[in-house]
């Protein structure tokens, strides 16, 4: 199992304490419409869609967040990536070359095959 990272905890600190907010403003909604009754629907209706709003800014902000973070880590990792391939390529130049003459001929062979299959 991955270990958690910092962001992650941070994150799931986060929604928890959107829950006890929630939970919280749930509670204290349900102790107000009960002694008042019909008058309160209003109110009711406003303080219910203010709270969901913020909730969904307070969503939507942690998963723009999350994408930033995902995005960064993969420029990093394709980054790597090519920076490995090429010392690859700069210490083996002729295993280069002959997987690069391999790949040609390959896909000049499917290329024939589609030509004849047309």
């Amino acid at each position: 199992m991955a270990k958690k990272t910092k962001t992650q905890t941070d994150d799931l600190a986060a929604v928890e304490e959107l829950m006890q907010d929630l939970q919280s403003r749930l509670r204290r909604l349900n102790a107000k419409s009960k002694p008042e009754g019909d008058g309160s629907a209003d109110e009711i209706t406003d303080f219910v869609s203010e709270t969901l709003a913020r909730i969904a800014a307070q969503v939507r902000d942690t998963a723009e967040t999350a994408t930033d973070t995902l995005a960064n880590e993969a420029t990093e990792a394709g980054s790597d990536l090519i920076k490995r391939i090429w010392r690859e390529m700069e210490r083996r130049p002729l295993l280069t070359l002959a997987l690069a003459a391999a790949g040609g001929y390959l896909l000049g062979l499917i290329g024939k095959q589609d030509d004849g299959a047309k």
